[in-house]
């Protein structure tokens, strides 16, 4: 499977040209899901993933020209790779300062099944945080061929999530719901 942690993507001069959102004085995107993809692989690798990562602390191989040729590129990663499953990882940020809470989003179809699952460990994790529920959009990836799922972690732009996702703990907490709902997803479907 592919871990996507979002963000950080560099111009050939070295220039992050899609870095993500930032806590109001806190936290960047790109570091607090990197953290949780890093702690994610080790999870499902245990239970006998074969897990690969866009981008590492040591290896931030995407390089591109644009944001969006840079999705692209990921997506074809993971169909180069035959991955079973493409999850992306993100923070939501958002003008409103009240608006907080976790997202799950799909686009096809068959992607549904995955998005639930983490929607439930999500859940059965943050009690007492929003749940913004289950939502099918085009922009997690039209291009991939596997089952894909964008999730917004939390919302970076809210105060005590902002403070939230900046604390390690708490971004070791928001792994293992991610990586409980995509072990309880391959323990209940057949792949082909």
């Amino acid at each position: 499977m592919v871990l996507d942690p979002g963000h950080a993507v560099k111009i050939d001069a070295g220039k992050v040209i899609n870095p993500g959102a930032r806590a109001r004085g806190g936290a960047y995107e790109r570091d607090v899901v990197l953290y949780v993809a890093q702690t994610v692989a080790p999870l499902l690798e245990a239970q006998g993933a074969k897990v690969y990562m866009t981008r590492t602390p040591g290896n931030p191989w995407r390089y591109g020209y644009s944001s969006q040729a840079d999705n692209r590129g990921r997506a074809v990663l993971a169909n180069v790779l035959k991955a079973d499953a493409y999850i992306r990882l993100h923070c939501d940020w958002n003008r409103d300062r009240r608006f907080k809470g976790f997202t799950v989003y799909y686009y096809r179809w068959g992607s549904r099944g995955l998005a639930e699952r983490i929607h439930t460990a999500m859940a059965k994790a943050l009690p007492g945080h929003r749940d913004n529920g289950i939502k099918r959009r085009s922009f997690v990836s039209a291009s991939a061929h596997m089952p894909a799922v964008l999730i917004e972690l939390e919302v970076l732009s809210n105060r005590a999530e902002g403070r939230e996702l900046a604390q390690g703990g708490f971004q070791a907490h928001l792994a293992m719901a991610v990586a409980e709902g995509v072990i309880d997803y391959f323990q209940n479907v057949r792949l082909p």
